[in-house]
């Protein structure tokens, strides 16, 4: 595994095969390592159109969508007490989503990948 550095750029996804989330670095795109749980601040949610397209035209998953953001080495025990989950399933939305609202969401301060899941926090 590559050494993933305090306020380093990463992209994490859900890999399907390992039931994990991978990490991979952002200047690179190579995969640093695994995780069940990673935390990340300053986030985007990009999703690459033409990845959800080829999804909706082969019925097939492929990696098309991402939490980007820096790694935060010393938030790892942040509780998501006031987070909110985010959802994305190419078959249904065009972009991340608040799981509650449907509301899409561009950027956070913070998120958390546990679980299976996504949880993001907007400071007001």
């Amino acid at each position: 595994m590559r050494r993933v550095e305090d306020g380093q750029k990463v992209l994490i996804a859900f890999h399907l095969h390992k039931q994990c989330f991978s990490i991979r670095l952002a200047s690179t795109r190579k995969v640093a390592g695994y995780t069940d749980r990673i935390v990340v601040s300053d986030v985007r949610f990009p999703v690459s159109p033409s990845g959800r397209l080829r999804v909706l035209r082969e019925r097939r998953k492929n990696v098309h969508a991402f939490v980007l953001g820096k790694y935060e080495q010393e938030m790892q025990n942040l509780s998501r007490l006031h987070f909110r989950e985010a959802y994305y399933n190419p078959y249904q939305v065009s972009g991340f989503v608040d799981r509650e609202t449907f509301r899409l969401i561009e950027f956070a301060d913070y998120a958390i990948c546990e679980n299976k899941r996504v949880y993001y926090l907007v400071l007001q």
